[in-house]
């Protein structure tokens, strides 16, 4: 009976502990976020004005392969490949050029299709 009761309040202790930390991990985490949130919203309340405007975005897509066999009766295709373009139109909504609304290099990353595009029809998220 007292191993028992010795093996139940062990394993008691081991679940105390688990939990303990599983607490800390979660409220570390939330510290975290806070204080990240805290020094961000200060920056982001100095961007409310728009800089840039998207004013067109265009895509240019085309095809191309080359002829294996140079017979018109009997032709295998090779180095098919296809590629598309994007045209982004940017334009500032202000008539004077300063430190802020003039840019030098422009990265474009993580362009997802919200939707599949039709011809002609196309949903980007940037």
């Amino acid at each position: 009976m007292d191993k028992k009761k010795i093996i139940l309040s062990i394993i008691i202790v081991i679940l105390f502990i688990i939990l303990l930390f599983l607490s800390y991990l979660l409220f570390n985490k939330y510290v975290l976020k806070a204080n990240f949130e805290s020094t961000i919203l200060p920056f982001a309340s100095k961007n409310e004005n728009t800089v840039f405007v998207i004013n067109k975005i265009t895509l240019f897509s085309s095809a191309d392969s080359k002829n294996k066999n140079i017979s018109s009766s009997n032709f295998t295709i090779e180095n098919l490949y296809q590629y598309t373009d994007m045209a982004l139109f940017i334009k500032s909504p202000y008539d004077e050029n300063n430190l802020e609304n003039t840019y030098k290099k422009v990265y474009i990353n993580n362009i997802k299709f919200e939707e599949v595009p039709e011809a002609r029809r196309t949903k980007i998220v940037l």
